[in-house]
């Protein structure tokens, strides 16, 4: 009988037939025991709740190892490939992280749901607690600020599959409503970031530094999301404003045809600086997936949000995701002009 190691499968994609189980390139028979800290868990024992979800779910059901192991025990180790964060706790910690992810997934005030055409089905453990314990990871130091979010009653609609999603409005596969305060995601997107050793693209981290500026316009009662976070202190709103400064004006070098001498480049796309908003939420993303480059690119906008965070995502983040860095220094280095930028809040002189 082989007895499989959990962790260096936990991003592979799973599949079943009656008589094997897939994860990633290799099959196991029904006898066979995936391990992980403290736990086990029989082949057979994934392979029939994997045909329940996909009979269930179809299309929308394709998560890797991580997602079933998670939607079949819940078991909070497994939770630990999405959620990075988790794996560097100390066992005090993890079962206050767990009450504290319990707390959050019956709060009322926290709408998370799922949808087949118009129709509200039961979404996934897995589906619920990505998004409930990124909310929990990004604010862990932070209970004041999380606080504050679920109190705006932020909404997590999540979509089957592309036509359910298209029909109600949502567009690009997710977007942020600021008038409903709600995140639109088809589910895959959820877990598209996760089928490699580093999880990569993380749209749900993106959508929620739009709901994020969204909470703060609320608490703020102001008419315009001004691209700030909820919360922020004077010398953190500050701070902040002295770090997107320092990007928006290379920015700007670049966008006139005159980069900085030394050719430091803007670490964002030129698509985040068209507007306040795109900043934000574009930054808060790298600012939790690539936090090793993003210290040494944007070190005054890393600090800020290491400050207003409570948080050093490099502490628990092993290895960035160089995809956005990468195609960013590309657009940069081709000798395109980068587009206008509209961003107007704290970045004068």
């Amino acid at each position: 009988m082989r007895i499989p190691e959990y962790h260096p499968l936990a991003h592979c994609a799973v599949h079943a037939t009656p008589h094997q189980f897939t994860i990633g390139a290799h099959s196991y028979p029904p006898d066979a025991i995936i391990t992980g800290n403290n736990w086990q868990i029989p082949v057979h024992t994934l392979s029939a709740r994997w045909h329940e979800l996909v009979n269930y779910y179809g299309t929308g059901y394709r998560v890797p190892l991580a997602g079933l192991v998670f939607d079949t025990t819940a078991e909070l180790d497994a939770l630990g490939h999405f959620l990075p964060l988790i794996p560097h706790l100390e066992p005090i910690q993890r079962r206050e992280f767990r009450t504290k992810l319990n707390a959050l997934l019956s709060d009322a005030r926290l709408q998370i749901v799922l949808f087949r055409a118009r129709t509200v089905i039961p979404a996934t453990l897995s589906m619920r607690a990505i998004i409930a314990g990124q909310l929990l990871l990004c604010f862990w130091r932070r209970p004041d600020i999380l606080a504050a979010l679920i109190a705006s009653h932020p909404q997590f609609h999540l979509y089957v599959d592309a036509q359910s999603y298209t029909r109600t409005g949502g567009v690009g596969g997710g977007c942020y409503s600021v008038e409903d305060h709600r995140i639109m995601l088809q589910v895959e997107r959820l877990y598209e970031g996760f089928f490699t050793p580093t999880p990569n693209v993380c749209p749900l981290l993106h959508e929620l530094g739009h709901m994020l500026d969204g909470t703060a316009m609320r608490m703020q009662k102001t008419a315009v999301c001004r691209g700030e976070l909820p919360g922020m202190t004077a010398n953190e709103l500050t701070d902040f404003a002295a770090g997107k400064r320092a990007e928006y004006h290379c920015y700007q070098a670049w966008y006139h045809g005159r980069p900085p001498s030394d050719g430091r480049m803007p670490l964002g796309h030129p698509y985040v600086f068209q507007t306040d908003g795109e900043f934000l939420a574009g930054y808060w993303e790298m600012f939790w997936r690539n936090p090793h480059t993003m210290a040494t690119v944007s070190p005054q906008l890393f600090a800020a949000w290491c400050a207003y965070t409570g948080s050093d995502p490099r502490q628990f983040v092993g290895a960035d995701y160089m995809g956005y860095v990468r195609g960013n220094r590309e657009f940069y280095q081709s000798g395109e002009r980068p587009w206008p930028s509209a961003i107007q809040f704290h970045v004068a002189m």
